[in-house]
Formats: C-alpha cells, sequence, structure tokens
C-alpha cells in the first residue's frame, strides 16, 4: 500500500512504510523538491495550477499498481488513531502517532473499502451548492450538473438532490482506498472534469489566480455526490489533522482540548 503526501514546496517531509511524499505540478517547479513527481509516466502534471492536487490523483490511478492508494497533503493527514485534529510540528514517530502504519491500515481495510475525511457542515450555508456558488462560480457547478445529466443520465437525480439538500461533505481531495475502488473513483471524475474543461478552460485563463483552481474545487463536491452513488461501498471517515505553524491559533487548541479532558473527567466523577 502506498499513500502519497503532496507537496508543492520545501516543508519537512513526513514518511512511513505507507506515506511517500510526492511533487505536484513539477513539470512546471522551479525548485526541485528531491522527491518523486506527478510528471513521470501517464500524467497532467502540467494542469496543476487549475487541477491542484488533483495531478496526483490522475497519476497515482494511471501508474500506481499498489493493492492500497491514496493521498493526503503536507499539511493535512488522516487520524487513524484519535480524534485529535491538530499538531504544530511533524515528528519522527509523527505517522505512527496517527495510524499511518501498514498494520492500522490493514485491520482498517479489512472491514471498510475506502477512508475518507470526516463530513464536515459549512454552518453559514443551507448546502453544499450553496456553500460553493457563494465561493466561486455557480456556472461551473451548473456545467458540472449538466454533464452528469448528459454522460450519466441515471446519476443527475441523485447529484442535484446532494448538491441542493445536504450540507455537510468530504473535502480536502483526500482518499485512501482500495486500488479497484480508487480506480472507479477517479475514472469517473476525470470522465467529467475533462468535459468540463473543454467548455470551460479559456474562461478560467482569464480569472484571479484562486479561482482557478476551480476543478480542485468541484472535485470536492464529487467527492460527496460519488459516495452517495455507491452506498455499496464501506466507508470509514476518520478526523483530518491540520499542521498548525501559527502559534496563538496552536495554543489556543491546546486550551480547547484541556477544558474538554476536565469537563470530561468532571461528568465521569459526577455522573
Amino acid at each position: 500500500m502506498k499513500i502519497f503526501v503532496c507537496y508543492h514546496k520545501k516543508y519537512p517531509l513526513c514518511k512511513s512504510d505507507v506515506l511517500t511524499p510526492i511533487h505536484v505540478g513539477k513539470v512546471k517547479a522551479k525548485t526541485d523538491l528531491g522527491i518523486i513527481g506527478d510528471n513521470t509516466g501517464d500524467n497532467i502534471s502540467i494542469k496543476n495550477p487549475y487541477f491542484c492536487e488533483l495531478t496526483v490523483t490522475y497519476w497515482i490511478w494511471k501508474n500506481v499498481r499498489e493493492d492500497v492508494v491514496g493521498l493526503c497533503h503536507y499539511r493535512r493527514y488522516f487520524n487513524l488513531k484519535n480524534e485529535h485534529t491538530k499538531t504544530n510540528k511533524i515528528t519522527a514517530d509523527f505517522a505512527k502517532r496517527l495510524g499511518n502504519d501498514t498494520n492500522t491500515l490493514s485491520s482498517i481495510l479489512s472491514k471498510y473499502d475506502i477512508v475518507l475525511p470526516k463530513k464536515e457542515k459549512r454552518n453559514k450555508y443551507d448546502s453544499l451548492y450553496a456553500y460553493y456558488t457563494k465561493k466561486h462560480e455557480k456556472k461551473d457547478l451548473e456545467d458540472i450538473l449538466n454533464i452528469i445529466k448528459e454522460k450519466y443520465p441515471n446519476q443527475y437525480k441523485t447529484a442535484k438532490e446532494i448538491l441542493h439538500n445536504s450540507i455537510e461533505g468530504y473535502y480536502y481531495n483526500m482518499i485512501i482506498a482500495k486500488k479497484d475502488v480508487f480506480d472507479n473513483y477517479a475514472k469517473w471524475l476525470f470522465d467529467i472534469l475533462f468535459e468540463l474543461e473543454k467548455q470551460i478552460q479559456k474562461d478560467i485563463e482569464k480569472r484571479e489566480l484562486y479561482q482557478q483552481r476551480v476543478y480542485g474545487f468541484l472535485a470536492e463536491r464529487m467527492m460527496t455526490i460519488w459516495v452517495a452513488l455507491h452506498p455499496e461501498l464501506k466507508i470509514k471517515e476518520v478526523p483530518v489533522v491540520f499542521i498548525e505553524e501559527n502559534k496563538r491559533k496552536w495554543y489556543k487548541y491546546l486550551f480547547v482540548c484541556l477544558t474538554k479532558k476536565i469537563f470530561s473527567i468532571f461528568r465521569r466523577k459526577h455522573g
């Protein structure tokens, strides 16, 4: 099994028996990070400014043959051991503490088909659709729905219902899965995104840099749709640990954790 950790700049590398650092968008990178890149074999590395970490998703789909595959980010990792969602640095035992090792993953995937970040709510918005259209171009999401309607007409109703009625979604484009499950997802995802690319790429190139990352933003919503389309899959949701570099935010997080622990002990003692 191999879980690839996406890097786009120099940063402390996280490695383990299952974690492998990979340079995203390496084909156009000005700095060599000294790790493998998404620019070998069958790849779309050059599309990284628009597809973000999905260039690694594509690379894994086309080039990796391990039984279990996945990806996370240099500052976001799956926490397979506990409920912590932040840490302030990568230590020598970091991967082990989070359960990013062969034994833990083998145990999980003996019972589940896919590991995903815990679903998150965006409380200010009443649907995934409302949240996306507030932050990004509404037409892009409508175009995705139209493409699904044309290519996969039997999936259109579910896709529309998820976007308009669900307030929870899978974010970050992070995934760990058995290879056949991963491949099925990637095939569906890129079939739709490449069709969208034909329709809107010229317009995207005129947008400011953040909004050019449209395919990555859309894929987060598409993951939620795809899971809903496959109720036969056994899903394991786990927390995502974020590397918090801001000292003030880190100490605030520690304070909140300590407070919760104290209240938990108090409740156990006093019923």
